[in-house]
């Protein structure tokens, strides 16, 4: 080498400079992201379901893996998770089949629908029993050099911790405010829910509850178990709905930490905080509630199994599976997601990990079949019953004989509209949505087609399949169910809201993440801020010392932060004001309550009686808000006969309530009594709604 080629300087940009430029790039693609998701969003709000609509989208999806496509989420197994080898398994399988065999004996004494008292010890003891020899073995099995090693004491209040009381308390209080109030109508079926908890209130215990075309029963339970702090009433069903939503918040940071990281499951938290889909749901007072739950339970259950081999984690999924089919008929859904993505997993690098699965996955399959077993023998023995509701749909679907409603087209579309329900248009009912608007609000739409398709990109990586399958399966129950042209549906659809709203949160995360490698390239302290304070008594300053990677922090912080609070105000736009508006019967004035006020107010519940006009109101929902016994009459009649009840039943004086244009009715009360008062009263916006004739002999 030369003189002057050993004095001349090699020239090359330091590895800090060459991130730097990577990471600026990146974050100059996710406003290029945004500027196309926004645009795409805004053309779907409009209907303008065009080429350029999902070219824009399409766009933004790509151009987000292009940036971010090689940044890792995903949570990798420890070095002793990893080792290929369960870190515990039962030593005795004759001890933990014992214990299941004495919960199926259990179940013996579940004849006739109903649980008892000794099949009910036993079904539930042998399951804890089972769950606690697992555990059990699993802490005296692991060998000495997995045994965790003494730490520093933990900090349990930590910023993560606080950021999630607060995601909880932001949404208890959107699913708490105004309960009372909105929404204010039972509805068609929650009256059917009151008188079968009411049922177990009085020594009913039934497994599956017959009425209404068949229903799982486990919600049922729950508002009983509260009847213990309250009454049962339309404002208590509501309020057991509404806990199981705010319980539901957690879980999904539980879920999204054990799939990714805690920042994914903070991110998702929030989402589910304020968003109102999941909002819509937990405040009416249906046990559809209970779906995101245990499909979030049976998703985190399985993927911590799957991640570390325990067996204990697969009992645990194996419980989450048998409640979860006690719950909502959409999650039998659940476990063929799991299977499509253990298939998936035969993909890819993990097929090693099947040896260490299997035996696992065996358990999880006996624990979910001993759970479900007091059911499971109910369908068995009255598959009829069990499957009416299921089969109602299905003749629907299918119309006559020789006359299928479903084609392979419409199959095609049923799948596209299910697809374009979180962005596009939902559900068309008022009463569980402003008919016809997305399922997901302005931000979650924004963010969910860049998730999925970082999701898509790194199928490979950690749980990723797992979560897709979960993903598109569950979207399923709703397509299979639709009839043709039907829009989509907010309850079957409901157990997609939490792996939805994880795929939104890797693309928060992702930027976020973007935002803190880039302030890792610059020196640790290099921006001085200053504030100059002075008064009458002294003059002093305070001074800050913030790098360039807290303010980017600080940025990324700011960023979700900015998002999150528009979520929630179009959240809050939408629940408090636009649903309320369209809510039955007018503006969220339930025409039975109205009736069951003026009834109590009129005093004599055993002389009123409501003429029952044609599907204008549910008489199941005015015995709900009357409270009424099942023994008591029916004070709902069709027709106004001589000699016949209610004509028949007056002495001296009464009330009689009548629709609005029932001439008739009003007519033939007005030949009948001498004495006859009719008061119109009016709904909202100068509609009137019902009409109150005193009457008296």
């Amino acid at each position: 080498m030369s003189r002057d080629e050993a004095s001349t300087p090699i020239r090359c940009r330091p590895a800090a400079s060459v991130t730097r430029v990577r990471a600026s790039w990146s974050l100059l693609l996710a406003v290029v992201c945004l500027a196309l998701a926004v645009f795409a969003q805004g053309r779907f709000d409009q209907r303008l379901l065009n080429a350029s609509s999902y070219l824009a989208c399409g766009a933004a999806a790509v151009l987000f893996v292009v940036a971010f496509g090689g940044i890792a989420q995903e949570r990798e197994p420890s070095s002793a998770e990893a080792s290929g080898q369960p870190t515990a398994t039962p030593r005795v399988w004759g001890v933990l089949l014992a214990f299941l065999a004495v919960s199926l004996l259990g179940c013996l004494d579940f004849g006739g629908n109903e649980y008892r008292k000794v099949g009910l010890i036993l079904w539930l003891g042998g399951l804890l029993l089972a769950l606690g020899w697992l555990y059990l073995n699993e802490r005296l099995s692991r060998p000495a050099a997995v045994q965790p090693r003494p730490q520093a004491r933990r900090k349990w209040f930590t910023p993560t911790l606080v950021l999630l009381l607060a995601a909880v308390a932001v949404g208890a209080w959107l699913r708490l405010y105004q309960l009372d109030i909105i929404p204010a109508d039972i509805g068609w079926d929650l009256p059917y829910n009151y008188t079968d908890v009411l049922s177990i209130l009085r020594g009913q215990h039934n497994i599956f509850f017959t009425a209404n075309m068949g229903r799982e029963g486990l919600f049922f339970y729950w508002v009983a178990f509260l009847t213990r702090f309250g009454e049962l009433s339309h404002f208590l069903l509501k309020l057991s709905s509404a806990l199981i939503g705010i319980a539901t918040i957690p879980v999904l940071y539980w879920t999204g930490r054990e799939l990714f990281s805690p920042a994914v499951g903070l991110a998702a938290a929030w989402l589910l905080a304020v968003n109102h889909w999941h909002i819509v749901l937990s405040r009416p007072g249906f046990r559809v509630i209970l779906l995101p739950l245990f499909v979030l339970l049976f998703l985190w259950s399985v993927a911590r199994a799957l991640r570390r081999g325990r067996w204990f984690d697969f009992g645990l999924a194996g419980v989450a599976i048998g409640l979860g089919m006690q719950t909502y008929t959409p999650f039998f859904f659940a476990p063929v997601a799991l299977a499509i993505a253990l298939v998936l997993y035969l993909l890819t690098e993990r097929r090693a990990c099947w040896r260490q699965w299997v035996g696992g996955l065996v358990l999880m399959a006996l624990v979910a079949l001993v759970t479900f077993a007091p059911l499971g023998r109910y369908a068995l023995e009255n598959r009829a019953a069990y499957l009416k509701r299921i089969g109602l749909q299905l003749e629907l679907v299918q119309g006559e004989r020789n006359t299928p409603r479903v084609t392979t087209p419409l199959l095609l579309e049923n799948v596209r509209t299910s697809l374009l329900m979180f962005n596009v248009y939902g559900d068309s009912n008022a009463r569980f949505n402003v008919p016809g608007f997305r399922h997901l609000g302005q931000i979650s739409a924004l963010l969910l087609v860049p998730g999925l398709a970082y999701a898509l990109w790194r199928w490979r990586k950690g749980s990723n399949a797992l979560l897709l399958a979960f993903f598109l399966v569950l979207i399923a129950p709703m397509t299979l169910a639709m009839l043709p042209h039907e829009m989509p549906n907010v309850f079957r659809a409901a157990g997609t809201i939490g792996p939805a709203l994880l795929l939104c949160a890797l693309t928060l995360t992702a930027v976020y993440e973007q935002l803190r490698i880039l302030g890792s390239t610059y020196p640790a302290w290099d921006l001085r801020l200053r504030l100059q304070a002075a008064s009458a008594q002294r003059e002093g300053a305070v001074e800050w010392l913030i790098g360039r990677r807290g303010a980017l922090a600080l940025a990324g912080v700011a960023i979700v932060g900015l998002f999150l609070l528009a979520e929630f105000r179009d959240t809050r736009q939408f629940y408090f004001h636009d649903f309320q508006n369209v809510l039955p019967d007018s503006q969220n004035v339930s025409i039975a309550r109205e009736f069951a006020r003026q009834i109590e107010a009129y005093g004599d519940r055993s002389s009123v009686y409501v003429k029952g006009w044609p599907y204008w109101f549910d008489g199941r929902a005015l015995r709900t808000y009357l409270q009424m016994a099942p023994e008591e009459q029916e004070r709902v009649f069709i027709d106004l006969i001589d000699g016949q009840w209610p004509l028949s039943d007056v002495r001296q004086r009464a009330l009689f309530i009548l629709h609005p244009e029932d001439v008739a009715g009003l007519s033939r009360l007005r030949q009948e009594f001498p004495h006859v008062v009719s008061i119109v009263h009016y709904l909202p916006g100068g509609v009137p709604g019902y009409v109150t004739v005193f009457v008296e002999r």
